[in-house]
């Protein structure tokens, strides 16, 4: 909990540039705050917004508490996020029903290994345990607001990472697609 806090007291000095017309190229677009979804039980972080606000690309901080995950495990997590089509209802609300997007994460700890690790031997693990690449789609609602914060938005992710993928794959008797899917829910607070 006190990295997410860390994390907020780093992002709150950059908001105040939102409120000059002109922010610098640095100072994000928009923050995220996400439950569960493979980077973390929870996670925060910034974004910026690309082609048309149809690309966002965002990074974010994850954590899974000890009481859940086992150990205490601190992820860093590259996101881009399509967004094909905004459909506004009213003058406030907006929604994107469809969204999709790559993310790789990389998780910090001893009980990680980017490189093989040597103890074992060859082709016993052909991949690194610190590093997961996934997928996902989504959707979200978004409400307009006036002031220095431009919209709030709800989204939902459903997604999968490479080796749930590979093991459904590899075992498509005993797992169903819902055994690798996750959902995770998250609101973004736009600039």
């Amino acid at each position: 909990m006190k990295y997410i806090f860390y994390l907020i007291l780093f992002i709150l000095p950059a908001t105040t540039f939102g409120q000059t017309s002109e922010r610098p190229w640095y100072v994000p677009d928009h923050y995220k705050l996400q439950f569960a979804g493979n980077i973390g039980f929870l996670s925060a972080g910034a974004g910026y917004l690309h082609g048309h606000d149809k690309l966002e690309t965002d990074f974010m901080v994850g954590y899974l508490p000890k009481s859940i995950g086992g150990d205490d495990i601190i992820s860093i997590t590259l996101k881009s996020t399509y967004s094909p089509w905004k459909i506004k209802t009213n003058s406030d609300y907006s929604i994107v029903p469809f969204s999709i997007g790559p993310y790789l994460s990389y998780s910090f700890g001893s009980q990680f290994d980017t490189l093989l690790p040597n103890e074992y031997p060859d082709g016993y693990y052909w991949w690194a345990t610190s590093l997961r690449f996934g997928a996902y789609i989504g959707g979200r609602v978004t409400r307009d607001l006036p002031g220095n914060i431009n919209h709030v938005a709800l989204y939902y992710e459903l997604g999968t990472y490479d080796l749930e993928a590979l093991s459904y794959l590899q075992n498509m008797d005993y797992l169903s697609v819902s055994d690798i899917f996750t959902l995770a829910l998250g609101v973004k607070i736009g600039l």
